[in-house]
């Protein structure tokens, strides 16, 4: 398993400018990978109804995200930034038992990443009406 490296910063994966890469799969999700510091929106088949392993485990979070343009899930990902390095910085992995233990501090970035997806799937279905 790899190790955090002291002091590392949260890196976000951002889209392609002007693309709709979240409208592939039948799902969309925002993700933190805590082991390596990354924060990205993807669409996917393989795990939109069961979480992965690394989810599981927490060792990645992710959150269902509307199918989103990437201009937008970009913005998302630059909101979602301090929180996403605040969850990383204030957790660490376990290899055994596979798990993830979480710092003081880290519940308020879980509850605004999870108000900032619960805003966007509101302005989704606003923008829809």
């Amino acid at each position: 398993m790899p190790e955090k490296v002291a002091g590392q910063e949260i890196a976000c994966d951002y889209l392609a400018q002007g693309g709709n890469d979240l409208e592939i799969g039948s799902r969309a999700f925002l993700s933190i990978d805590l082991v390596h510091g990354r924060i990205r929106a993807y669409s996917g088949d393989e795990y939109a109804d069961t979480a992965p392993l690394l989810v599981g485990s927490g060792w990645h979070m992710r959150w269902p995200i509307p199918p989103v343009d990437n201009d937008r899930a970009n913005r998302l990902l630059n909101d979602l930034a301090d929180s996403a390095a605040n969850l990383f910085r204030k957790s660490s992995v376990r290899k055994d038992p596979l798990s993830v233990i979480l710092y003081g501090g880290a519940g308020t970035s879980v509850d605004i990443i999870n108000r900032r997806c619960a805003d966007l799937w509101q302005e989704h279905y606003e923008g829809r009406k």
